[in-house]
């Protein structure tokens, strides 16, 4: 298997079409059906289903195409890993606990030692880091592993432990008065992590006494939880560390929960079987440098 046959391969698996994967690569039509064809007898299976409709992916194709889109992913990084210039690109996935107290000491320091380096930030919730690191389109992230979801493909550094605080609307029934887990249940809630973690932490909680799974609404981002949790009796959880930035919200109260809250545990999550490149491993040296010298973080 030889790389130009990889990436013909998954240009034409993305794009769509032999046409527009000839068209991106700057070759003929014939030339890229050549080279599948080629891989194709390598591997001694079928990766396109060719019919009226163009070039479809078989079951033996969409199994190949994540690891492939790897291999393209890894080698478009080479250039910039080996530029004197340091020019290439960082892709990073952050929670947003970390994007608060992390970035803003991290981030001037990388700026101004690569100047030219593309840097792609993205959420930090699971469901955006694993895909992102299985594919190969981000680094790392830093984010908080559920342990049932941390298999051989990834390695975790635990950085710190964050404690949990729930909100609501300022003129929410539980406001004001003290509330354990049983009166927590009786609500919906805004979640933008895992909704399984969700319902374990609270409404499999021994104290809970929930019979019925409530109303949860899933947000994808911090915006869309805010109107969520001001505009419903919705209620949601939130890093303790985030507590006076979030009740500078006119809108929005801290609970007093007299049960204990769960807690979590940031740190860096990779990839098990690769490394990282010169750009990503200066920007992780960054924020874990910021993680360590942070007042009042629990550290690992």
């Amino acid at each position: 298997m030889k790389y130009p046959q990889v990436l013909a391969f998954v240009r034409a698996a993305t794009l769509g079409s032999i046409r527009a994967a000839a068209r991106s690569m700057d070759i003929s039509q014939a030339a890229v059906t050549k080279t599948i064809k080629t891989l194709e007898e390598d591997l001694g299976v079928a990766l396109f289903s060719r019919g009226v409709r163009g070039a479809t992916l078989t079951a033996a194709g969409a199994s190949l195409l994540p690891r492939a889109m790897l291999i393209v992913g890894q080698m478009e990084l080479l250039p910039g890993d080996i530029r004197s210039d340091e020019r290439g690109r960082v892709s990073m996935g952050v929670l947003p606990v970390a994007t608060a107290l992390l970035l803003p000491h991290a981030l001037p320091a990388f700026v101004v030692s690569r100047p030219h380096a593309p840097l792609r930030i993205a959420d930090g919730f699971l469901s955006t880091v694993l895909p992102g690191l299985r594919d190969g389109s981000l680094d790392f992230g830093i984010c908080a592993i559920e342990s049932d979801r941390l298999t051989n493909f990834f390695r975790f550094e635990p950085w710190f432990r964050s404690r949990a605080v729930v909100v609501a609307r300022r003129d929410h029934p539980l406001a004001g008065r003290p509330c354990g887990i049983g009166d927590l249940v009786r609500y919906g809630w805004v979640y933008a992590g895992s909704r399984a973690s969700v319902l374990d932490l609270f409404f499999n909680h021994p104290r809970s006494g929930a019979a019925d799974e409530p109303l949860i609404i899933e947000a994808q981002n911090v915006t869309a939880g805010i109107v969520a949790v001001k505009s419903t009796d919705a209620i949601s959880i939130a890093p303790g560390e985030l507590a006076a930035q979030i009740v500078a919200n006119p809108d929005i109260v801290l609970l007093d929960v007299t049960d204990p809250l769960p807690e979590t545990i940031i740190g860096l999550l990779t990839r098990a079987d690769g490394s990282l490149s010169a750009n990503a491993q200066m920007l992780v040296e960054l924020l874990r440098a910021a993680a360590q010298r942070i007042p009042g973080l629990e550290h690992c």
